[in-house]
C-alpha cells in the first residue's frame, strides 16, 4: 500500500543543476573542465597520456545492512528509456505536476543519460528532490504505512576516562596492552542514508539537467521518477544496489491536494545551463 500525503498548492521554480546547490540531495557527475571546474575532483593521466581520469566521481555505498530483512544486495545496472512527460497549463504557463515521490532507503541511485548532447536545447530532464522530515512520534502510526522504517545507526558511546587510560598503557598485572578502542572511520554525513521520515514538500526543489550531466541521488533521498522534457526519449543507464525485497529497494508516497497541488514551472525555463541561461522548448 502506497502512503498518501497532502500538499498545498505551490509553483516550484526550476534551478540549473549545479553541484553545490544539489549537494544536500546527492552528487552531480560532470566534466569539471567544461563546467567551471565544478565539482573539484582529483585527476590523473591515463591511457599513455591520451586521457584524463577523474577519480571518485560519485559515492556508491551499500547500506543494506541497516535493513530489517538483512538480505544482502548486489549492484545492478538497468536501462530506463524515458519518454517526454506531458505538461499541464496553469495560468498560461506550462507546468509539470508532481504526483509521486520515491526513495531507495539503502542505496544511492545514479542516472547516466546516453546520446543526449550537452548543448541540446530541444531535450533536457528534470531532477526533482525533497529533504526528509524528522520522524514525528505522534504521526508514527500514520507514517507506518511505509514501514518497515529503516533504523538509523545509534551514535557511538564516548569512552570513559578509565577506558581511555587502560587503552593507552599496559595492564600493571600482566604487562599486556589492553585492546585499544579506536573509532571506526565513518563516511561523510552527506553520504549516510536520510532518516525514515516523510518528504518535506514545503522545501521541494527542481533542477534542470543538461545532456553532459549525470546525477546520483543519495541513499534515502526523496525524488520524483525521472522527468524528460522536450522532443525525444532519453536512455538512462541506472546504477544502484538491490536486494529484491520490495520495501528495502524502494518506498513511494502519493501527493494529494484539494487545489492545484505541487507543480514545477517549466514554461520559460525548459533548459538552463550552469550559467543560468534560459530558453524555451
Amino acid at each position: 500500500m502506497v502512503a498518501k500525503i497532502s500538499a498545498s498548492s505551490r509553483l516550484i521554480p526550476v534551478e540549473p543543476l549545479h553541484p553545490s546547490a544539489f549537494a544536500p540531495f546527492g552528487e552531480v557527475i560532470q566534466n569539471p573542465a567544461t563546467h567551471d571546474n565544478q565539482p573539484s575532483l582529483s585527476t590523473v593521466e591515463a591511457n599513455q597520456g591520451s586521457a584524463t581520469k577523474c577519480l571518485d566521481v560519485t559515492s556508491m555505498r551499500n547500506w543494506y545492512e541497516l535493513s530489517q530483512s538483512k538480505k544482502p544486495a548486489s549492484v545492478k545496472m538497468n536501462m530506463f528509456v524515458c519518454r517526454p512527460r506531458k505538461l499541464q497549463k496553469r495560468n498560461g504557463e506550462e507546468v509539470f505536476d508532481v504526483k509521486i515521490l520515491e526513495r531507495h532507503p539503502f542505496t544511492p541511485q545514479t542516472f547516466v543519460p546516453l546520446g543526449l548532447a550537452g548543448g541540446d536545447r530541444s531535450t533536457s530532464f528534470l531532477v526533482i528532490v525533497a529533504p526528509t522530515l524528522p520522524l514525528n512520534p505522534r504521526l508514527r502510526e500514520k507514517e507506518g504505512i511505509i514501514d518497515p522504517a529503516y533504523p538509523v545507526p545509534a551514535p557511538q558511546r564516548k569512552r570513559s576516562l578509565r577506558e581511555r587510560l587502560l587503552g593507552a598503557r599496559p595492564n600493571p598485572f600482566t604487562n599486556d596492552f589492553m585492546t585499544s578502542i579506536t573509532a571506526t572511520s565513518e563516511p561523510p554525513l552527506a553520504h549516510r542514508p536520510k532518516g525514515p521520515g516523510l518528504p518535506d514538500l514545503d522545501n521541494l526543489r527542481a533542477f534542470i539537467a543538461r545532456g553532459d550531466q549525470a546525477v546520483t541521488y543519495g541513499a534515502g533521498t526523496w525524488h520524483a521518477p525521472m522527468v524528460v522534457l522536450g522532443e525525444q526519449p532519453v536512455d538512462f543507464v541506472v546504477v544502484q544496489y538491490m536486494s529484491g525485497v520490495a520495501l528495502d529497494d524502494v518506498q513511494e508516497v502519493e501527493i494529494e491536494s484539494s487545489s492545484d497541488g505541487l507543480a514545477v514551472n517549466v514554461h520559460d525555463m525548459a533548459f538552463a545551463d550552469a550559467g543560468g541561461v534560459r530558453s524555451k522548448l
